[in-house]
This record gives structure tokens, sequence and C-alpha cells, in this order.
């Protein structure tokens, strides 16, 4: 006889076998940030069966949120990320283990404390916050996990995938590892390792002086539903598959790029970008 939990994921079963199902009732992914992708990724992966997550994020919704963030609505405004979305994981899998703060990653100690547990890292936080996700990625390097982020650009996602034994994320982001991380700024880390692709869209709608104040921090960067949840996939399905191992991982310096509107998917490599 199915329990809840079979009965909730049988779907699943021809796409991944039992076993594959099992073992991602038995993971525990860390995702910092509950933004826009964030939020939607943590959707994604407890409907795919997950069966835990720690999650953070140190913000409150409001109304800027509304055009792609889970959770975002009249009735949460002014409420903590982390906190609503924890009540909406929930909600679909009770059985799910959901642990959740709203203190975020702000220190060495922070990103310790988070991993601790993890079998996978995924990094959602806000553009600019280099140090917190240094942090991270130091981390989960020293506890020998993969770390990953997604982001959404315009119509279209960008990902990368860090291998413990690999690349570091100074390394990918040209930043010295001599570097006292307090003193690094917004525009520490150059814009082609953000935006290693530019969209052929982003011309019309996006003036230089735009470009530069998103760089340096001034305005926040422009994104949409579309990208965000493409983002969000593809973030879920690295996570699947890094468990999984069901296809070669690509990891750094290698990234995925894809864009719906302009009918990308490539693979290319930051090594190109320097």
């Amino acid at each position: 006889m199915k329990g809840r939990y079979e009965e909730k994921f049988c779907r699943n079963i021809g796409i991944f076998t039992q076993e594959e199902q099992n073992k991602l009732k038995k993971t525990t992914i860390g995702i910092a940030g509950m933004g826009g992708v964030g939020g939607m990724l943590a959707e994604r992966l407890i409907r795919i069966g997950v069966g835990k997550l720690k999650i953070t994020d140190t913000g409150a919704f409001e109304l800027s949120n509304f055009n792609r963030q889970v959770g975002a609505n009249e009735e949460t405004m002014n409420l903590k990320k982390a906190d609503v979305l924890y009540h909406e994981l929930k909600k679909i899998n009770t059985e799910a283990e959901i642990i959740f703060n709203n203190e975020g990653i702000r220190s060495a100690m922070d990103a310790s404390d988070f991993v601790d547990g993890c079998d996978l890292v995924i990094d959602e936080m806000d553009y600019g916050a280099w140090k917190e996700s240094i942090y991270l990625q130091r981390t989960a390097r020293k506890n020998g996990i993969h770390y990953l982020f997604s982001g959404a650009i315009g119509f279209g996602a960008l990902l990368t995938n860090f291998d413990p034994k690999g690349m570091t994320l100074e390394e990918y982001n040209g930043i010295s590892p001599e570097e006292d991380l307090e003193k690094i700024e917004t525009g520490s880390v150059s814009s082609d390792k953000v935006l290693p692709i530019v969209p052929s869209y982003a011309s019309d709608a996006m003036s230089m002086e735009m470009m530069k104040e998103i760089l340096s921090g001034e305005r926040p960067v422009p994104t949409c539903s579309i990208g965000v949840g493409l983002a969000s996939l593809l973030a879920g399905n690295e996570a699947v598959n890094t468990l999984l191992r069901r296809k070669e991982i690509i990891t750094a310096p290698n990234y995925l790029y894809v864009d719906l509107m302009d009918r990308k998917f490539i693979t290319g490599s930051m090594t190109n970008n320097k």
C-alpha cells in the first residue's frame, strides 16, 4: 500500500526510478535567497519530491516583487519571504522537512551553519552579494559538495555549477583570493562575469546609462517572470542532475545560457570572457 509521499510523487516514476525518487526524498538542499528564482526553485524542488530544504532570506515582500516572485501578493506585503515560503511549501508536502530563517548569509559563520548537513547548495542571493556568495561557495567546497547559481537575464537565464574540487568562485569572478572580502563592492566584478552574453533585445530597451546604474548598484537589475521562471527551472534541473548524475555535469568555468526570445542554448566558458 502506498504512503502519502509515494502517492504524491507517483507520477514522477518513469522519469525517475523508484530508487532515484527515494534518493531525492533523503536529500537536503540549501537555497540562499527566496526572491524570484529562489522561491520558485524551492517550490519546484518540493514538487519533485526533495525531502528536506534549508532556506534563508533577509527580505520582505514589496510591490516591486509582484511581477515575478512566488508568494508575493496583497496578503503577504511586508511579510518576510522565507517565513511565507515556508508555510507555502509545507502546504504542498507536509512530510517535507523545511528549515528556514530570516537572517540570510552575512558571514563565514552564517555560511557554515547554513551549509551544514546539505547535499547541495544553491545561491539565489541578490546581484552584488559577492562576499556572501564567496562565503557560501567556500563552505560548500570545504564540505565537499557542489555549489551552483542561476540568474535571470531578460527572457533568458545563466547557470554555473561549481565542483568542490574545481574552480573557485573568486577565480570565476576575477577576484584575488587575498582580497579583503569586507571591501568588495558591487563594481568589483566586471560586467562580463555577470552578463557574458547580452540579449539582442537588451540594446533596444536598456540605455548605456541604465546599464551603468545597474552595474554600480544604483539601480536593481530589470527582470520578469519569464526569465525568473526559466532560471528556476535551469537550477532545479541542474540540482537533480548533480544529485542523480544522469548526464555529464558542466562545471565552472563553463556555464549554460538559455534565452527563449533569442532562441539560444549555449554552453560557454568564462575563460573566453577574460
